[in-house]
């Protein structure tokens, strides 16, 4: 069996990884890279390798872009102003307000509109920036206070900004109709808007159209549905439309569209907070209970009767899956019958992500005032978010969805589901509930196949890369026990022998190994032996047994014929008398 580990270093902390010397020159090049293909975790160490205080000014600012460039990528809003506010002093002018720039992002995405403020403030008052870059972040001061919800602050800062200057560019225009339209003066805004060609103000005349009765809601409803099919990759832009498409929906009094269109905008991240389109989980539940009812009440079903309301459900259109969630959700809340009530929570569950809704569940189960703990979520949809989180490499949300569910899911053997429940643990650093699953398995398997076998010990090797040595020794000598072939076992003591090694164990560690080595009447000339008893002589010289090291490298000498790897034993031999030297 071969030692395997799966490449899922970004669910292990980073303090965890091995860094392995870099045999090349890494430049900031190399790091935008890393970001662009996604190693985002190893763009950072590779900075904080390279990135040294002593560099000349210009090569630590290269640096120090691709590091904020990386925690941009990485949604870490709070990281990147801590990195703006520790600049040096003696940092260049240019540099200092790019860096302010990016913060103010930040800020804005993370909608602390203040702190946004305060580096807007900086870059006004203490900078000298271009007239261009002062318009930029005159037009950010008046977009944070929108953000807030503060309409009349927004209103004197723009009114002050049109009294110094003449501000007729289009960026100005949207931002004076985003104004009006929280000012409810929708017609005003529409006026404003004329003529202009942005998404930005193609969202916001829509909106204007429909609120003050210019445009059919159908027709809104149409434009905005269109248009954002067509922005899958502008998210601050296209969560807005969904939501118009949702209120033009309901003005036109249809109820289902208004579902299509409310999960699709949860669908979509959220990047800072937008007044004029806010939406939240429970809008959806909310949809989903009138469309049910609305519906069910023109059907003749009466509240209570589970299964003519199960049979509604399953009867629906293939085409109107978002009706058919509709009375699964009614089901969860309404229904007496709590196998009914499980099974329509499994199914709005499956549906959603049938269709690429994972966000969209995820908000209405953890972002809803229905269910305000993980502890509350049912289990049918905890199984179904913990594999969503996996998949995403969310970890710690994935340990918390998947703590206390100790029944498997419909169609997964109990040890299989342990198995997934303790390597989230492990990779959460939750080590004491993994380990008991883990013990669990084992305590129930009296004898081990060889698939639950490979993937127990890649669990273990996670520990072991976590130097939890002790909890994986204790395993690693539970599965020996149960092991059912000689190759297993001689495997076996070789990583046993790693973790007694790692724990400073060091000559029950060359035990292990010169056992590994020599299983079940193997000669240890073979590869797998050779290695056991070079590791062998290793841990025998730490231990200080060095006469015994140089028997074990010289015996090994007279078997290697390779010139590299003799050169390699000899090497080791002479290193025994410094070791020697320094014991005496």
């Amino acid at each position: 069996m071969r030692r395997f580990r799966p490449n899922l270093s970004s669910l292990i902390p980073v303090a965890a990884l091995v860094w392995a010397g870099m045999t090349y020159a890494a430049d900031p090049d190399y790091v935008a890279a890393l970001v662009k293909g996604g190693a985002t975790q190893l763009a950072l160490k590779t900075v904080q390798a390279e990135q040294k205080s002593d560099l000349p000014p210009p090569e630590w600012i290269r640096w120090e872009q691709q590091r904020l460039a990386a925690l941009r990528a990485l949604r870490d809003w709070d990281g990147i102003a801590r990195r703006v506010d520790a600049l040096p002093e003696n940092i260049s002018a240019d540099f200092r307000r790019e860096a302010l720039e990016i913060a103010v992002d930040a800020r804005l995405a993370a909608s602390d509109e203040d702190g946004a403020r305060r580096y807007l403030r900086r870059l006004l008052w203490q900078e000298q920036v271009s007239d261009t870059a002062a318009t930029q972040a005159r037009r950010l001061v008046i977009r944070s206070y929108l953000q807030e919800g503060s309409l009349a602050d927004a209103q004197i800062a723009l009114l002050r900004y049109k009294q110094d200057y003449q501000a007729r560019s289009e960026p100005w225009q949207v931002l004076h109709a985003e104004i009006l339209l929280q000012a409810n003066d929708a017609r005003a805004a529409a006026n404003v808007l004329v003529g202009l060609q942005s998404n930005e103000a193609r969202l916001l005349r829509l909106t204007a159209n429909l609120r003050a009765k210019l445009q059919a809601p159908r027709e809104v409803l149409t434009a905005a549905n269109k248009l954002a099919d067509t922005l899958s990759a502008h998210p601050p832009i296209q969560r807005p439309l969904w939501i118009l498409a949702a209120e033009a929906a309901r003005t036109a009094g249809d109820d289902a569209a208004q579902i299509a269109a409310l999960e699709r905008a949860l669908s979509v991240p959220e990047i800072g907070e937008r007044p004029l389109f806010r939406v939240t989980a429970d809008d959806l539940w909310k949809a989903y209970d009138e469309l049910a009812e609305t519906r069910g009440n023109a059907a003749g079903l009466l509240v209570g009767n589970d299964e003519d309301w199960l049979k509604k459900a399953e009867s629906g259109s293939c085409k109107e899956h978002h009706i058919v969630r509709a009375f699964y959700s009614f089901l969860t809340r309404r229904e007496t019958d709590p196998e009914i009530r499980a099974l329509a929570h499994q199914r709005l569950a499956a549906g959603l992500m049938r269709e690429g809704r994972g966000r969209t569940l995820e908000a209405l189960y953890t972002k809803s005032v229905r269910y305000p703990s993980i502890a509350n979520i049912p289990a049918e949809v905890r199984y179904a978010l913990a594999d969503k989180a996996i998949t995403e490499y969310n970890v710690q949300l994935a340990a918390q969805l998947v703590r206390g569910l100790d029944h498997a899911p419909d169609g997964e053997a109990p040890e299989e589901w342990a198995l997934r429940r303790a390597r989230v643990l492990v990779y959460a650093g939750d080590y004491k509930p993994a380990v008991e699953l883990l013990e669990g398995i084992l305590r129930d398997q009296k004898a081990l196949d060889v698939d639950l076998t490979g993937r127990l010990l890649q669990v273990l090797f996670d520990l072991q890369a976590l130097d939890r040595h002790t909890d994986a020794l204790r395993l690693l000598e539970a599965v020996y026990a149960r092991a059912d072939n000689d190759r297993l076992r001689r495997e076996l003591l070789f990583w046993m022998a790693d973790s007694q090694n790692a724990l400073k164990h060091y000559a029950t560690a060359a035990e292990l190994y010169l056992r590994s080595a020599t299983f079940a009447g193997a000669s240890g000339e073979d590869p797998w032996g050779h290695t056991a008893r070079l590791h062998a002589a290793e841990t025998l010289g730490r231990a200080g047994l060095i006469d015994d090291a140089r028997r074990v490298y010289l015996k090994l000498l007279e078997s290697t014929p390779d010139p590299r790897q003799r050169a390699q034993i000899e090497r080791q031999i002479q290193q025994l008398w410094t070791l020697q030297k320094n014991a005496s």
